[in-house]
């Protein structure tokens, strides 16, 4: 009997690994996974020279991991098993109160590098009112959320650190965010940025410190686009039981914009592609996901200010509240832009301003304030 019994699991298992085989070799390979909003690693071609090197093997690896059947399931009830054995976090997000996923913060390693690149390009277009707000991501304003007992490590001390050593304008964004959040919701539940609130509040600080009268929340027309909204640490933890956010747009009651996307070649009269709305990605509904380089017209304006914006995504959902100001809004995005940000700040002469904007995780785990000249 207990012969038989082994002989069914044994006939189980071998037909499920026949059958998960069969599966992995005839299924279409998957190029972009929208759950985790990245191209997939395909089947990498083989050279003896990539196979020497390891390059080969690591590409394989990657390629099995990513192209696994049923792969976001498994995922899933991998999550599902972490979250009974108790554990607080998952792959660097923690699960958190109220429906939030918290992201985690790494330990800094570029910030004197940072430090030095950017005082460097500050000297270099010193004709510039340049400024720097680095944003706290959630974990600094969220904290009362997170498990007890996380240690974690805070923002503000490499944030305060940074601003200390940096030779020009910086723009204090935590306070208020801080102080907001006890009525508006600062930042997305299940994604790593920031809430059109919470961009807004930051622009309130930016024109108060390069003395611009803002405009009252009042003078907007605030529209809930979406309620569906599953962000990157909604993928990135696989904990699928959290309640989707909400997406708000701002519009002025007066706007008259050209919105020209320099390399796509492209030009609209809005700064949100509401075709994103139908994906997964719907944050990038904010100036059509990123650019190299976009450039906004305010037709309604009568001033020739213009002002350049250097940044990551987060600056993405805060133009919309600065173009209301500058007659232009050159929008650089360094990981992307390939040519020196210097030169063409030298070409466009009406460019008085300028505004440096990343979020306190970016700065350190992408190229692209490094990239900064």
């Amino acid at each position: 009997m207990k012969n038989l019994h082994n002989k069914i699991i044994a006939l189980i298992l071998s037909i499920f690994v026949i059958v998960f085989t069969i599966t992995f070799i005839f299924k279409k390979n998957n190029e972009f996974s929208e759950n985790e909003n990245r191209y997939l690693q395909e089947l990498p071609e083989f050279t003896f020279s990539s196979l020497i090197e390891g390059v080969y093997i690591e590409k394989i690896e990657d390629y099995f991991a990513d192209q696994f059947p049923l792969r976001d399931t498994f995922m899933s009830i991998k999550t599902s098993f972490d979250k009974l054995l108790g554990k607080d976090d998952i792959n660097g997000v923690y699960l958190a109160k109220d429906d939030y996923l918290i992201e985690k913060y790494n330990e800094p390693i570029n910030s004197k590098k940072i430090i030095e690149n950017l005082n460097d390009f500050s000297e270099t277009i010193n004709y510039v009112n340049l400024n720097l707000m680095l944003v706290p991501t959630s974990i600094s304003i969220n904290s009362d959320k997170l498990p007890k007992n996380v240690e974690y490590k805070t923002q503000m001390d490499e944030l305060n650190y940074i601003y200390d050593n940096i030779n020009f304008n910086t723009i204090d964004v935590y306070n208020i965010l801080l102080k907001q959040n006890n009525y508006y919701q600062m930042y997305y539940k299940l994604d790593h940025h920031w809430t059109s609130y919470g961009a807004y509040y930051a622009y309130q600080e930016f024109a108060k410190a390069n003395n611009i009268k803002y405009l009252s929340i009042n003078d907007f027309d605030i529209k809930e686009v979406t309620n569906s909204f599953n962000g990157t640490l909604y993928s990135k933890s696989n904990d699928y039981s959290r309640k989707s956010d909400s997406i708000h747009i701002f519009t002025p009651k007066d706007n008259n914009y050209e919105v020209e996307y320099v390399y796509k070649k492209k030009k609209t009269d809005t700064l949100y592609e509401m075709s994103y709305l139908d994906k997964k990605d719907k944050y990038s509904l904010f100036l059509d996901n990123n650019h190299p380089l976009i450039i906004v017209t305010n037709k309604s304006l009568k001033t020739n200010e213009e002002i350049i914006v250097i940044k990551d995504s987060y600056a993405n959902s805060f133009v919309p509240f600065l173009v209301n100001h500058f007659k232009k809004v050159h929008i650089i995005d360094p990981r992307f832009y390939q040519n020196d940000i210097s030169e063409y700040i030298k070409d466009n002469k009406n460019i008085k301003d300028g505004l440096i904007l990343y979020n306190m995780n970016t700065i350190d785990q992408d190229v692209g304030i490094l990239a900064i000249r």
